[in-house]
């Protein structure tokens, strides 16, 4: 199991999968989040690049005409 503390508040599943919800990271910080706008460009690329990674082995299909 990883270390949060180490892994700097990442927490990852068992496919190596940052998990969003139970990452630390993710938490605000009052000591550094001053603003949400501080806090929102503190986590945007990690956070984009979580959902990247998990949403990027899914295949979409879009239909006009649902089934």
């Amino acid at each position: 199991m990883a270390d949060p503390e180490r892994d700097f508040g990442m927490v990852y599943d068992k496919q190596g999968y940052v998990q969003i919800l139970h990452s630390t990271f993710f938490d605000v910080d009052p000591d550094t989040d001053h603003t949400i706008e501080g806090y929102v460009a503190r986590i945007l690329d990690t956070l984009v690049d979580a959902i990247e990674e998990q949403l990027g082995v899914l295949q979409w299909r879009i239909a006009l005409d649902p089934q």
